[in-house]
């Protein structure tokens, strides 16, 4: 018998490298690799410690991106988001095409760690991903999310963790989460496979 998921997980991957990416978003991704180069410029004390509160509040998982990716590779992303609040609105494709693949999806994979974080802090994380599902419901978060919950714990495991994020994001992108790290952070790294991570979503 076909998983009743299997389609709900092909139309997530038919739309996904199709959308455009907005001149709005590749605004706020320039600021965002702004704020990282500058943060990291700030002497050490409370004014860099506020600073990077900021960032991590703001951009979810940037603070990881900066130290991972290294300056040379945020600065070409902060270029290429640049370039793109400027020009015409490109799908999601035509960005990987050009090797600008990270920016588009640091954009979508801020959110979805927002989200998660914002459900924590609201209810401990309390119902694990059904009750994640339960919170964005309604709200235009939910739009991120799939409104099946057999399809998310297929794809991001049993436990709302941040893992699930980037497991959600992969599947959506047709990548593996191996894949998905290497374009993110740009190298291979003990990142890319941990324990209680569910099997590839073929």
């Amino acid at each position: 018998m076909t998983d009743p998921s299997t389609g709900a997980l092909s139309c997530w991957r038919a739309r996904y490298w199709d959308r455009p990416l907005d001149r709005a978003t590749c605004a706020a991704m320039a600021a965002k690799y702004a704020a990282l180069a500058a943060l990291e410029a700030l002497p050490g004390g409370p004014a860099q410690a506020a600073a990077i509160r900021a960032a991590a509040e703001r951009w979810p998982g940037s603070l990881r991106e900066s130290q991972l990716a290294g300056p040379a590779r945020c600065q070409l992303r902060k270029e290429q988001a640049a370039a793109g609040a400027a020009a015409e609105e490109q799908p999601r494709a035509r960005w990987r095409e050009a090797g600008a693949a990270p920016v588009a999806l640091w954009a979508d994979l801020h959110p979805l760690l927002g989200d998660l974080l914002a459900w924590r802090r609201a209810t401990a994380g309390k119902d694990g991903p059904a009750g994640l599902l339960a919170f964005v419901k309604g709200t235009p978060a939910a739009d991120r999310w799939p409104a099946d919950l057999a399809l998310l714990v297929r794809v991001g495991g049993p436990q709302a963790r941040v893992r699930m994020a980037y497991a959600w994001l992969a599947a959506q992108a047709s990548l593996g989460l191996s894949a998905l790290n290497l374009e993110l952070f740009g190298r291979e790294g003990p990142w890319d496979a941990r324990t209680g991570d569910p099997p590839p979503v073929p």
